[in-house]
């Protein structure tokens, strides 16, 4: 009996890799590890007999559906990977992933605007950077459930994806993975969720329900920034810090559920929240960032916890109506600008435990009519005071050596002012434009240095300087202070 060797070797090929294999044969050969197949490019190794999707000198259009394996050269490789860039700015608008795939390289669907969804085989373990960035009309994404990681980028500025389940397994989700989603409206955090990375939803201007996990440690800076739909958000009691920006733009939060974990909080991560209007800091807080609540224009009470020893720079900055504040006995200082235009503050109660306190702390707090300072700072720093245009009550404590610049600048209720003996000194336009101003008292027998500018022409004509009985403020080294029109001596109390 012939046997005819050719269909035996047929036979076998199709019972060993299936119809799909012979189905495929070589359109074009370009060298000897390069083959095009059904329009489709590969790289070829023959030594694994396994072959990788690359991008093709003529640019993807429409659907492709990629086999399990092709034959060039009546050789059968197996397609184990799509390569770094190989459908990147295409006309791609469909694609097949075969279950042999276990391997997605860095921007393989990039900007790949056509394409409107996907299905990534389980079989996938390891997704490149950058999969699916701009693809603008990418709506509907299913992931592998194996899946342990969504990598940096993925899905970033993929302007039509509204919703997206995130595999139960991945425990990580890197930087920027979905920022820039307009479209995204929730997203739910698996159990097994360890981190989220940089600004991985910075952008999503849509978002409005957030699920994290209640094992979730880190939240990296920025996450959502600039989430201006999202109006609640409780964090786990696993997290140990408050990124810095995390929520920072986040113009529709209104309320935020701190646990007693957070010990730091970081650099404006509450900052721009404008709807924001009460928010509880818990005792486990050690250190709170500049611009923390800067121009959160809705907020109305503030309490700093017992933790905290420094009101950093710019702190509450443009809170316009915070109305009640409470300062911890534990604050050491209190940083440049940090209740700069807090417009609606009444009174404030600065412990005597706080030693120094910035420029322009309380500058354009126009509605401030009290405020008691600590005995214990050394200086009236420059600007303090600056535009408090209510302002009438406030004693110099005896600890004051200097009283600096513009400190009652434009302080257009301030009637009358005590300078205790122990200021040395006062810098120039303390008293400038303070229309209201009528008496002036110094307790120093030694009259303190001024400036040619310390005190306005209005200031020097219509208030009345009371000073001690002595005869130091006649001379000619002090000759500045004879220039006020009413001056009364005395005796020191």
């Amino acid at each position: 009996m012939k046997i005819n060797f050719r269909i035996l070797f047929v036979l076998c090929l199709l019972s060993l890799f299936g119809a799909s294999a012979m189905a495929s044969m070589p359109i074009k050969l370009k060298n000897s590890d390069k083959a095009v197949v059904d329009g489709v490019a590969y790289q070829l190794y023959p030594k694994k007999m396994e072959a990788k999707v690359i991008k093709a000198d003529t640019l993807y259009n429409g659907a492709v559906v990629l086999p399990d394996s092709v034959m060039v050269d009546s050789l059968v490789f197996r397609v184990v990977e799509i390569d770094s860039k190989a459908f990147s700015k295409s006309g791609l608008s469909a694609i097949e992933i075969p279950a042999s795939i276990s391997k997605i390289g860095v921007g393989a669907f990039e900007e790949c605007n056509s394409l409107t969804e996907i299905t990534i085989p389980p079989t996938v373990t390891d997704l490149g950077v950058g999969l699916f960035l701009g693809c603008s009309n990418l709506e509907t994404v299913n992931l592998p459930e194996n899946l342990q990681k969504i990598p940096t980028n993925t899905f970033m500025k993929c302007t039509s994806l509204q919703t997206i389940d995130i595999p139960k397994d991945v425990k990580e989700i890197g930087l920027s993975a979905f920022e820039g989603c307009t479209d995204l409206k929730e997203i739910k955090m698996p159990g097994s969720m360890n981190e989220l990375g940089r600004d991985v939803f910075k952008d999503c201007t849509n978002l409005k329900d957030v699920e994290l996990n209640s094992g979730l440690k880190t939240i990296g800076s920025g996450a959502f920034e600039r989430c201006v739909s999202l109006k609640s958000i409780d964090l786990p009691k696993s997290m140990s810090k408050i990124a810095a920006d995390l929520f920072n733009g986040c113009a529709g939060l209104q309320e935020v559920n701190i646990p007693n974990s957070i010990k730091e909080v970081g650099n404006s991560a509450f900052e721009g929240c404008a709807d924001l209007k009460e928010i509880v800091l818990p005792s486990s807080i050690s250190s709170l960032g500049t611009s923390v609540f800067e121009n959160c224009t809705s907020l109305q009470t503030m309490s700093i916890p017992s933790g905290i020893e420094r009101i950093p720079a710019n702190a509450f900055n443009g809170c316009s109506s915070l109305e009640s504040l409470t300062i911890s006995y534990t604050v050491k200082a209190i940083a440049h600008d940090a209740f700069k235009d807090c417009s609606r503050l009444d009174s404030l109660y600065i412990p005597n435990a706080v030693r120094e306190i910035g420029s322009s702390a309380l500058e354009g707090c126009t509605n401030l009519r009290r405020v008691q300072l600590s005995n214990a700072i050394k200086e009236l720093p420059a600007k303090l005071f600056r535009g408090c245009s209510n302002l009438d009550g406030v004693t110099i404590p005896n600890s004051v050596l200097e009283i600096k610049d513009d400190v009652f600048r434009d302080c257009a209720s301030l009637s009358s002012i005590v300078i205790p003996v122990s200021v040395k000194k006062l810098g120039n336009d303390v008293f400038k434009n303070c229309p209201s101003l009528q008496e002036i008292t110094m307790r120093s027998s030694a009259p303190p240095r001024i400036s040619g500018d310390t005190f306005d022409k209005d200031v020097l004509r219509s208030a009345t300087l009371y000073v001690p009985i002595t005869e130091s403020y006649q001379g000619e080294k002090e000759k500045r202070w004879t220039k006020f029109s009413n001056m009364v001596r005395i005796k020191n109390q």
